[in-house]
């Protein structure tokens, strides 16, 4: 009889089943490596190292994995489009505030103790906004008592009652205004007329004109005499009504 040839383990064995591979050669086996090469090469799938390091960490000297990207406290001293408005106090990573926004001019470093102080500045100055804005409200509603003459001459059915403001102007026979007048006038006057009041800030804004018949007028200049109801933002939720008549000279 012939000898017995020897295998090397390395080598493929064909299988003593006819048409059944080898468990070294088996196609499950050479997919499971092809794929585990293809994750290693380009670093997507599930393969972990057999190191067993942390992504984007590194080692302190307790052993805890410390992230790389930190995040810092700062204050915005310009409008920075996708981070925030100028004063904004925000969080940002490291790497954005030396590359993107120190280099530039663009933002401060901010402690926790500034944050605080901040705040409560903020709280404090948009305590006495709010102080203000009712204070105003109410010296509306006072003079248009007092041009009225008292709470009883006033119609039940009206929602308003009493002129706040009063402006003359040029017109014609039948009321029509020479020039026409529009909102930055009645605040320029509602200041003049009212000093004590709080007319001063982006805040404070006319939000609504309506004539005697309910019609919305406020994109348009005021053209003919006569009484307007307005609505008067003064902020922080703080709206006042108030009649505006207009007179002929």
């Amino acid at each position: 009889p012939a000898a017995p040839t020897l295998v090397s383990p390395s080598k493929s064995v064909k299988s003593n089943i006819a048409g059944w591979p080898s468990a070294l050669n088996h196609p499950s086996r050479a997919h499971q490596q092809q794929r585990q090469q293809q994750q290693i090469a380009t670093g997507y799938g599930t393969y972990y190292s057999a190191t067993g390091t942390s992504l984007f960490a590194k080692k302190k000297k307790g052993g805890q994995p410390v992230s790389k990207v930190s995040k810092i406290l700062v204050q915005l001293l310009v409008t920075v489009p996708d981070i925030g408005q100028s004063g904004d106090i925000v969080s940002v990573s490291t790497a954005i505030f030396q590359n993107k926004l120190q280099r530039s001019n663009k933002a401060r470093r901010i402690s926790e103790e500034e944050v605080q102080k901040l705040e409560a500045e903020k709280e404090a100055n948009d305590q006495e906004m709010l102080d203000m804005a009712v204070k105003t409200k109410g010296i509306l509603e006072e003079a248009m008592l007092e041009n009225l003459g008292g709470e009883d001459n006033c119609d039940d059915d009206a929602d308003i009652c009493g002129v706040a403001l009063t402006m003359k102007r040029k017109a014609g026979p039948e009321g029509s205004l020479f020039g026409g007048v529009n909102p930055k006038m009645v605040m320029e006057s509602l200041k003049k007329k009212y000093p004590e009041g709080s007319w001063d800030g982006k805040q404070v804004k006319l939000t609504e004109v309506k004539d005697v018949d309910g019609k919305d007028v406020k994109k348009k200049d005021i053209k003919h005499t006569g009484e307007y109801t307005m609505v008067v933002a003064l902020g922080k939720g703080v709206d006042a009504t108030f009649i505006l008549s207009i007179l002929a000279e």
